[in-house]
C-alpha cells in the first residue's frame, strides 16, 4: 500500500482500477481524449468522498422517478426531511435547510393542499422541481451580478459586437433592431461605421458593400433608449467615422444632444490618474472610442485637459484584409479607385472634444507599446494579425492586456461572414473581441456562455492570472493550478424538437460535450447514439474530463441528430462557463443554433467534479 493509500488518499487511475474490481462498466467513457486527461492527472489524488461520488455516478438509478423511490421514506411522498436530504448530499445545497425545502414543495407541488399542509411532496411535484430552473445547471446565483466592479476596465472581458447592423457584412438589409437586440443580451461595445450622408444626414452601414444604410441619428437614439436596460455598467461606442468635417460635427452634436450626461464631461476626474476607471465608477456613461488629433493629458490633481497644437488631418486607414473585401463586392471600375487612393479625413474640433477616454493607438509591437503606451490609449487589431501574436508571443500578449484595452475585430476577407473563435483572444486576456451578434454558431454560442454569468451585465471579470503580472502561456501543456477532474452524466432527453418527413419520422440522437479553453483543455466527448429514439431518449453515458485552467473554461452541450450520409442535423446546444456549473441532478435548457430557447426541450444530467 503507498503513502498515499494510507493517508487515505488514492490517485485517479488507482480509482478507475478500483471501480473496475467492484464490477462497474466504464467501457464507454474509454476515449482517446479520456485516456489523455487521465495522463494529465494520473498523480491528482481522491480522498473518501470523493471516490464514493465517482462510484454513485457509475451505479445510481438515475432517471426522476428512481431518485423519488430512493429517497422517499414510504415510496409514495418526499418530506420536508427526504427532500433536504436529497438537495444536500445529491444536490450539493451546502445552504438549504427545511425552510428551503418547503419553499420548493409550495413552489412545485401540485396536487391537495393537504399534502402541503401535511408537508409532503408527490412524485409529480418531485418531477416537476428536478426539471425547473431550480435544478438548472447554471449556478443561479451567477444570474446577477456577483463579482467585484471596483477594479479598472482593464481587468474585465467586455461583450463586443461588430456589425450589428446586418446579418451580411457585405449585402443584406441593415436593419436598427440588430443593435436594440445586441443590447438587451448585454453586449457593451458597439461598432457605428458611419459615412457621409444625403442632406447632410450621416449613415451607418458596411463600407463600400451592398448593404442598406441607417441613420446615424437613429442608433443614438436606440442607444440612448436601450443602453442600460440590460446592463447599468459603461457602454462603448467604438466609431469608424469615414465622414467629412461637416458631418462629424452632425454626428458630435447627435451625440452631446441625445445622450447628454451620459456622455462624460472633460472635466471628469478619477481618484486615480494612472489607470481606467472602474465599471463602478462609470455606470450610465458612455464612452466614446474613436480616433483623435488631440492628445489628453492629465494632471496629478485628476482633471482632464487638451493638449493644443495636434489639430489637423489624419489618412483615413484601410485594413488591407477589408481591402480584399471590397475587390469581391465593388464594380470594378469603383475598385481600382478604391485601390489606389486614400483619402485624407479631416476631423471635427467638436468630434474630437466628446472623445475623453479610449483614444485608439496604432499597435506596432509590445516593446514599443511598453515604453510609448499610455493608459487610456486602446488598440484595435484585426483577428489575424492578433492570432500571428497569440501564436508568437502570448506571454507578451497577456501582459500587454494587463495594462490596455484591446479590441479585436473581424478581419474583411472573411468570405463567408463567419464569426472567429473568440475564445482563442480571451485565453491571452483580450478585452473587447468584437462578434456579429446575428451570425449563428459556435463562436456567438460560445460568446453567450461566456457573458451569462455575472448578471449578464457584460463585463466578466478576468482570472488573476491575467491581471496581476504572472507569466502565464495558455499553450503550455501543463499549468501551475490545481487541475478539475468533471464527471458528466448524460441521463436523458425530453421534448427533444423532431423536424418529421415523409422518409424520417424520429430522431437518432447523440450529445456531445466540448471543452473550449486553452490548449490542454480543449476536448471533445460523446454519448453514444440511439437509433429512432424519438423525443424522448436515455442515455446514462457517463464522461469525464481534465480541466487544467477551468476559470477559462465554456462548457458546450451539443444535441445531434446523427445521419451516416451526410451532415449531422442540429437538434439543440447550451453553453456556460465551468465554473458556473453546478453539481447534481441538473437540466440543461436546450438553445436553438440562434440562442432562442427551445422550451421545453431539456437534457437531464448529472455532474460531478473535485
Amino acid at each position: 500500500m503507498t503513502t498515499g493509500q494510507r493517508n487515505g488518499d488514492i490517485d485517479l487511475l488507482k480509482t478507475i482500477e478500483l471501480l473496475q474490481k467492484l464490477d462497474i462498466p466504464l467501457a464507454n467513457i474509454y476515449t482517446e481524449n479520456y485516456v489523455k486527461a487521465i495522463d494529465k492527472v494520473k498523480h491528482r489524488k481522491f480522498g473518501a468522498e470523493d471516490f464514493i461520488y465517482i462510484y454513485k455516478v457509475f451505479t445510481r438509478r438515475s432517471l426522476p422517478h428512481d431518485l423519488f423511490k430512493q429517497y422517499s421514506s414510504d415510496g409514495k411522498n418526499l418530506t420536508t426531511f427526504d427532500l433536504l436530504y436529497f438537495m444536500t448530499h445529491d444536490q450539493h445545497e451546502i445552504y438549504a435547510d427545511e425552510y428551503t425545502a418547503l419553499s420548493i414543495m409550495q413552489n412545485h407541488e401540485p396536487v391537495m393542499r393537504s399534502k402541503l399542509k401535511r408537508k409532503l411532496m408527490t412524485p409529480c411535484g418531485f418531477l416537476r422541481y428536478i426539471t425547473s430552473t431550480d435544478c438548472c445547471i447554471f449556478n443561479q446565483d451567477h444570474t446577477k451580478v456577483h463579482q467585484r466592479m471596483d477594479l479598472p476596465m482593464t481587468a474585465y472581458f467586455i461583450a463586443s459586437s461588430q456589425d450589428t447592423f446586418t446579418n451580411n457584412q457585405s449585402i443584406g438589409q441593415s436593419d436598427i433592431s440588430g443593435y436594440i437586440s445586441a443590447l438587451k443580451r448585454g453586449c457593451r461595445c458597439l461598432e457605428l461605421d458611419c459615412w457621409d450622408g444625403p442632406e447632410n444626414e450621416p449613415r451607418v452601414y458596411h463600407g463600400f458593400a451592398l448593404s442598406s444604410m441607417i441613420l446615424v441619428k437613429d442608433v443614438i437614439e436606440v442607444i440612448n433608449t436601450h443602453g442600460f436596460e440590460t446592463s447599468e455598467y459603461p457602454l462603448i461606442l467604438s466609431l469608424e467615422i469615414n465622414c467629412n468635417p461637416i458631418q462629424q460635427r452632425v454626428i458630435a452634436n447627435h451625440l452631446v444632444n441625445i445622450l447628454e450626461d451620459k456622455l462624460i464631461p472633460m472635466n471628469y476626474a478619477d481618484d486615480d490618474p494612472t489607470q481606467l476607471s472602474s465599471p463602478e465608477e462609470l455606470k450610465h456613461k458612455v464612452l466614446i472610442k474613436c480616433r483623435k488629433v488631440r492628445t489628453l493629458s492629465c494632471t496629478m490633481s485628476a482633471i482632464w485637459h487638451l493638449v493644443d497644437g495636434e489639430v489637423g488631418q489624419f489618412k483615413d486607414e484601410f485594413d488591407p484584409e477589408t481591402e480584399s473585401e471590397v475587390v469581391s463586392v465593388v464594380p470594378s471600375g469603383i475598385r481600382a479607385f478604391r485601390m489606389k487612393k486614400k483619402r485624407k479625413v479631416g476631423l471635427a474640433m467638436e468630434f474630437s472634444n466628446i472623445i475623453v477616454y479610449l483614444k485608439p493607438v496604432e499597435f506596432k509591437d509590445f516593446t514599443h507599446s511598453r515604453s510609448n503606451q499610455l493608459f487610456y490609449e486602446s488598440n484595435s487589431i484585426s483577428d489575424q494579425t492578433a492570432m500571428k501574436l497569440v501564436k508568437q508571443s502570448a506571454c507578451e500578449f497577456v501582459q500587454h492586456n494587463s495594462k490596455f484595452l484591446v479590441r479585436i475585430y473581424s478581419a474583411g476577407n472573411r468570405r463567408k461572414h463567419s464569426n472567429y473563435k473568440p475564445h482563442e483572444f480571451w485565453n491571452v486576456g483580450c478585452h473587447m473581441v468584437a462578434l456579429n451578434y446575428e451570425v449563428p454558431g459556435l463562436s456567438m454560442d460560445l460568446n453567450r456562455g461566456r457573458f451569462q454569468d455575472n448578471g449578464g451585465c457584460g463585463y466578466i471579470l478576468k482570472p488573476d492570472f491575467m491581471t496581476k503580472g504572472i507569466n502565464f502561456d495558455p499553450f503550455a501543456s501543463k499549468h501551475n493550478f490545481d487541475p478539475v477532474i468533471a464527471l458528466i452524466q448524460i441521463i436523458s432527453g425530453h421534448h427533444l424538437p423532431v423536424c418529421r418527413t415523409r422518409s424520417k419520422i424520429s430522431i437518432d440522437p447523440c450529445v456531445r460535450v466540448e471543452i473550449h479553453g486553452v490548449q490542454a483543455d480543449n476536448s471533445i466527448q460523446q454519448s453514444k447514439i440511439l437509433p429512432s429514439a424519438g423525443r424522448h431518449p436515455r442515455w446514462n453515458d457517463c464522461l469525464v474530463f481534465c480541466v487544467q485552467v477551468p476559470e477559462l473554461a465554456l462548457v458546450r452541450f451539443l444535441v445531434q441528430d446523427m445521419n451516416p450520409l451526410r451532415e449531422n442535423d442540429f437538434i439543440g446546444q447550451y453553453t456556460l462557463p465551468l465554473t458556473s456549473m453546478r453539481k447534481g441532478y441538473r437540466v440543461v435548457p436546450l438553445l436553438s443554433s440562434d440562442g432562442q430557447s427551445l422550451s421545453p426541450a431539456i437534457l437531464f444530467v448529472y455532474v460531478w467534479y473535485a
